[in-house]
C-alpha cells in the first residue's frame, strides 16, 4: 500500500538533493519541505544516503512507489539501480530516440519524438538530475550515465537532421545549440518548474502540452 509520508519524502528529497547538492542538505529540511517530522524520516530511512538512493530507484522504477515498501528503507542496492539505468538507456535508444525504421522511412513524427522525450524527462529527471548533480556520491551511476547523456545529444541531433532533410522542421544553423534549447525547454516544464517553484504546482498534462507547443511551433514548418 502506498504511504503518503514516501511521496512526500520522495519529490522534496529529490529536489533539494538536486538544487543544493546531497552534502549541502539536512534531513531537518528534507523534513520541513515534506511536512514530517525529522524523527519520522528516522523512522523511515536507515540513513541519508538511503533517502538519496530511494529517490533514484522510485524515479527509475514504475510503481516502486505504489509498493508495499519495508521500513526503514535501506541503502538501494547498487547492482538493483546499474540494472534500472540501462533498462532506461534501451528505452531512450529502442523506443525515445528511434523515429526511422530499417530502410531509413521516418516513422514518428518530430512532435511525437518531442512528446516522447517529454514523457521521459518527466518520469526519471529526479534520478538523472541527481545522478548528475551528485556524481561524486553516486559514482558507479555517474561512470554510465555522463557516456548515455552524451550519446543522447548524439542521436537527437542527428534525428533533427532527418527532420530536417525530410522537410518537417526548419533549417538550422548549429543544430547541437538546438538540440540543448529543446531539452532545456522540455525538461524544464517536465520536472524543474516544479522542483524550482514547488508552491506552484504544474499539472503533468498542461505542462506536457506547453512544452510540445513551445518547441513545435518553433520547428516545425506549416505546423506538420
Amino acid at each position: 500500500m502506498a504511504d503518503a509520508r514516501l511521496h512526500s519524502i520522495y519529490f522534496h528529497a529529490g529536489r533539494l538533493f538536486n538544487t543544493q547538492r546531497y552534502a549541502n542538505t539536512k534531513v531537518s529540511e528534507i523534513a520541513a519541505a515534506a511536512g514530517v517530522a525529522t524523527g519520522t524520516i528516522y523512522n523511515l530511512f536507515a540513513s541519508k544516503k538511503a533517502i538519496l538512493t530511494f529517490v533514484i530507484r522510485a524515479s527509475l522504477e514504475k510503481d516502486y512507489l505504489e509498493s508495499d515498501i519495508p521500513l526503514p528503507v535501506e541503502e538501494a542496492d547498487m547492482n538493483h539501480l546499474l540494472a534500472l539505468s540501462e533498462q532506461l538507456n534501451e528505452r531512450i535508444f529502442n523506443e525515445i530516440l528511434r523515429v526511422t525504421d530499417d530502410t531509413g522511412a521516418i516513422t514518428k513524427r518530430f512532435k511525437q519524438m518531442v512528446a516522447d522525450i517529454f514523457d521521459m524527462s518527466a518520469d526519471i529527471l529526479l534520478a538523472t538530475g541527481n545522478v548528475e548533480t551528485n556524481a561524486n556520491i553516486l559514482r558507479e551511476l555517474a561512470n554510465g550515465f555522463f557516456p548515455v547523456r552524451d550519446r543522447f545529444f548524439r542521436v537527437f541531433e542527428h534525428n533533427l537532421t532527418i527532420y530536417k532533410e525530410a522537410g518537417e522542421i526548419r533549417q538550422l544553423d548549429y543544430p547541437r545549440v538546438h538540440v540543448q534549447c529543446i531539452n532545456d525547454i522540455l525538461t524544464w516544464w517536465a520536472m524543474n518548474a516544479n522542483i524550482l517553484m514547488p508552491d506552484l504546482s504544474v499539472p503533468r498534462d498542461t505542462a506536457r502540452e506547453i512544452a510540445v507547443d513551445l518547441v513545435t511551433r518553433a520547428y516545425l514548418i506549416d505546423n506538420k
